[in-house]
């Protein structure tokens, strides 16, 4: 089932930009930063009061352009909602739950054609 809105994603080639803005103008604080040369990205997380923001950074060329990705959702069983969702037919991105570190998550595609991620943290 789904809780609640987990955190919205921004890309930025030039994430110190991103990060200073929502520092000095929205209180947000950097929690962490984490390498993933899987993904050849650099993972930001910036916390609010009870907000999350991720901030991707490409380490490799890239034709994504800057800017918001994808929102994410928090469920508190993924393997039920991705079930839902496909049987509902809504446009799966994933064929499957995907798996990574300490969470599991599958993106589906909205009306509109924005990116929203399904999450579970483990």
């Amino acid at each position: 089932m789904i809780k609640r809105l987990d955190h919205i994603s921004i890309l930025a080639k030039e994430p110190e930009k991103v990060i200073d803005f929502y520092k000095n103008f929205l209180g947000f604080e950097v929690i962490s930063k984490k390498e993933v040369p899987s993904m050849n990205m650099n993972i930001f997380l910036l916390k609010g009061r009870d907000e999350i923001i991720e901030i991707l950074q490409p380490t490799k060329e890239t034709k994504m352009e800057d800017g918001l990705k994808h929102m994410a959702f928090l469920s508190d069983n993924i393997d039920e909602d991705f079930k839902f969702f496909k049987e509902h037919s809504a446009i799966l991105i994933h064929k499957e739950v995907q798996h990574m570190e300490k969470l599991k998550f599958f993106f589906v595609k909205g009306p509109a054609g924005e990116l929203v991620e399904i999450i579970q943290h483990l």
